[in-house]
């Protein structure tokens, strides 16, 4: 790899090609060598003129455009370590950074080591310049590809987390219990469908319960089967989870109650119930006011019906009954996601967690 300006473009596994193809489009006169040395993912382009990154990441497919400031072949820790130093010498006085070290291939070094040693070597450089693995203003890409190691700099907001500045959703989520009166089918089939749908999205959120009511004689067969449904959805969901998720999972509770001695224990207790109902109000008119409560409450209750609406004696014991989406009628496997998305939405909107994003 050797030319005037370089950059290295990262794209999904199966999209480096057509990355390539597009930026050939952009950069005709550039030099590009898709998936270099083997590796997936990869983008490399030389040319005897700067090139635009911002051309390079108006490409959909593309993730990352890094403009190569110095490279170092073969690697050698210490010696990217002092690349780094001196790649930091143009980062303004009084600016933060932090490494970031992605390693293709083998080496007789880890990506922390190569973190650790250049951050020591930039701090060592320059006493102007300190350390922010949060919120860096810059980043010291280091990307080794086999024999080769490219370094750059990008700007901070290039590389935010994605969930930097946002409220965990599951402060509300794990304190909300989603009250689904029992779906009934002829077909035990789309019974069966319908609580794999229900199970999936109770765990999809992290819900504290879900709570399966009745508020009259139901055939144990049909009732038997959906909960069987949720059971499998909401396994498959939680295997699901528990392998690709960064923090610890809970599956979510199963119980089966009778609607109104619930709405009793709950108008008891210090619970925030809601229902929704086309009946209702629409959460426009009500946003500010249920924010606070969703914040201070201890527990939440969320109602929603099935084949039929919740009984309109219930609204009476609830705290709230919304209308989220007037004039539309949406289904029962939809209801949950629905009526989670829109307490959520209202949850955010909170002045404690607005003035954080």
């Amino acid at each position: 790899m050797a030319a005037q300006w370089q950059y290295l473009a990262t794209a999904p596994r199966d999209k480096a090609h057509i990355v390539a193809s597009r930026l050939r489009e952009c950069f005709p006169q550039a030099q590009l060598v898709p998936e270099p040395s083997g590796y997936w993912g990869l983008v490399w382009l030389g040319s005897d003129r700067e090139l635009p990154t911002a051309t390079m990441r108006a490409i959909p497919e593309l993730e990352q455009a890094i403009a190569i400031e110095a490279e170092v072949a073969p690697p050698d820790c210490a010696a990217i370590a002092a690349t780094c130093a001196r790649a930091a010498e143009r980062l303004p006085e009084g600016a933060t950074f932090a490494v970031r070290a992605t390693r293709r291939g083998q080496h007789a070094f880890t990506s922390r080591d190569v973190k650790i040693a250049a951050g020591a070597a930039v701090l060592d450089a320059s006493r102007t310049l300190s350390v922010d693995l949060s919120a860096p203003d810059f980043v010291i890409r280091v990307e080794l590809v086999g024999d080769w190691a490219g370094i750059g700099l990008l700007e901070g907001s290039c590389v935010r987390p994605k969930k930097r500045g946002k409220a965990d959703s599951r402060q509300l989520t794990q304190k909300l219990t989603l009250v689904q009166l029992a779906y009934e089918s002829e077909d035990l089939r789309g019974t069966r469908r319908m609580g794999e749908s229900l199970g999936r999205s109770v765990q999809a959120f992290e819900l504290a319960q879900l709570i399966v009511v009745v508020d009259s004689p139901v055939s144990a067969r049909s009732l038997r089967t959906l909960l069987d449904g949720i059971e499998e959805g909401r396994e498959s969901r939680f295997s699901l989870q528990k392998r690709t998720y960064g923090h610890r999972v809970r599956q979510v509770p199963l119980v089966v109650y009778e609607l109104y001695q619930l709405l009793r224990d709950a108008a008891e207790a210090p619970t925030l119930t809601v229902a929704t109902d086309p009946r209702g109000q629409t959460l426009p008119a009500v946003a500010q006011e249920l924010a606070g409560e969703l914040e201070s409450a201890p527990a939440v209750y969320a109602l929603n019906g099935s084949n039929e609406g919740i009984p309109p004696g219930c609204f009476e014991l609830a705290d709230y009954t919304l209308d989220l989406a007037p004039q539309m009628t949406y289904g029962t496997d939809q209801a949950i996601a629905a009526t989670t998305i829109a307490l959520l939405d209202v949850w955010h909107g909170h002045p404690a967690r607005a003035s954080r994003s």
